[in-house]
């Protein structure tokens, strides 16, 4: 790793029992799970000592995981959660049977080791190559991470290969959750032109959308007659837990941004690859497990499919993607900090703030 103390720079070390890569440089520094699924459990915005991602009550629990309380389907998911950003594949929400394997919550990539390639560790830029094959899938997923000296942004390539010789269905997403300090009520979200819907059968509590009614964003239709705008963030104390579905974006790209400090966070993703973005939020709802009222945080997430039900819902509804024999593909993502503003327009190509 890094033997330099300038530029970008890459850190190999352990944490909590966990290989974990830091990628640095003087305005960002993002720490990687290497050994629990590539999540993403930092992204610090160093100049105003912000970090964008969302760290559960009591933190990431130590490896190896056998002694923590373990169950079915969502609990295997929830009972580790640390926070932070995550991949899913190849399943999204409630565990399924699909082609005679147990496909868990949120997918088989959440908890597996991927190996380590440093492609690159030099002042000027760092890479890294992580890889993985999923146990009860017979799939391998390459993401190449870089970082460049006086960059903002992270660029995130992947490429997700079917090994068999028969076709998969399959959810693929990306789970980032925001928290405090870098969430409160004066955070906007700014997104393109989209509609959007809510999702799931049965309310949480707290939830206050009407189900199944689409819009246009931010003004969704409460079930009581109002609107909400989705793109402000309530304060705690608004008790609200809602999961929303958008779609229909010209271009994949959010920013999220808090006025007070004048920082925020930004994603462009392919639209061809992941054209639903799920907005998962709980400010101060849900009681009881597995939050108890505690969290005041939000997701956005591109997935390829619908949400709620898992993947059997997904092939139904027709929004699962279909892999063919021996196909790939391959997709990249640009994870951005900025700061000195309150609202944006959008992110372009190369990463720059619109």
């Amino acid at each position: 790793m890094s033997r330099h103390h300038y530029g970008a720079r890459l850190h190999d070390y352990t944490e909590r029992g966990y290989r974990t890569l830091a990628l640095e440089n003087s305005l960002i520094r993002v720490e990687v799970l290497a050994d629990k699924g590539t999540d993403i459990v930092s992204y610090l915005h160093k100049p105003s000592d912000t970090d964008f991602m969302w760290h559960r009550a009591g933190g990431l629990r130590s490896a190896p995981l056998e002694s923590s309380p373990r169950g079915v389907g969502e609990y295997v998911f929830v009972d580790a959660y640390e926070g932070g950003w995550q991949e899913c594949f190849p399943n999204g929400g409630q565990s399924v049977f699909y082609k005679g394997a147990e496909l868990p919550f949120h997918g088989e990539l959440l908890t597996v080791p991927f190996e380590v390639e440093v492609l690159e560790d030099v002042p000027e830029k760092v890479s890294v190559r992580l890889s993985t094959e999923t146990m009860r899938t017979p799939f391998r997923l390459e993401k190449t991470l870089t970082l460049g000296a006086d960059s903002g942004v992270l660029e995130i390539r992947e490429c997700l290969s079917n090994l068999a010789d028969e076709p998969f269905d399959v959810m693929w997403g990306h789970h980032p959750a925001f928290g405090p300090p870098f969430v409160d009520d004066s955070c906007r979200i700014d997104l393109p032109a989209c509609q959007g819907t809510t999702e799931r059968s049965d309310p949480w509590p707290g939830s206050e959308l009407e189900f199944a009614v689409p819009f246009d964003w931010p003004m969704a239709p409460r079930r009581d007659g109002s609107r909400r705008d989705l793109s402000v963030v309530p304060p705690p104390e608004s008790r609200i837990a809602d999961w929303v579905r958008l779609h229909g974006f010209a271009e994949g790209w959010y920013g999220v941004t808090n006025g007070r400090r004048q920082v925020g966070f930004g994603l462009r993703w392919d639209t061809e690859v992941f054209p639903h973005l799920w907005f998962w939020h709980v400010f101060g709802g849900m009681p009881g497990y597995p939050w108890y009222g505690r969290n005041y945080n939000f997701a956005l997430e591109p997935w390829t499919s619908h949400p709620d039900g898992g993947l059997l819902r997904a092939i139904e509804n027709g929004s699962a993607r279909h892999l063919a024999a021996r196909e790939t593909v391959e997709t990249r993502l640009l994870a951005v900090a900025y700061s000195g503003v309150e609202r944006i327009n959008g992110i372009s190509e190369s990463g720059v703030v619109l």
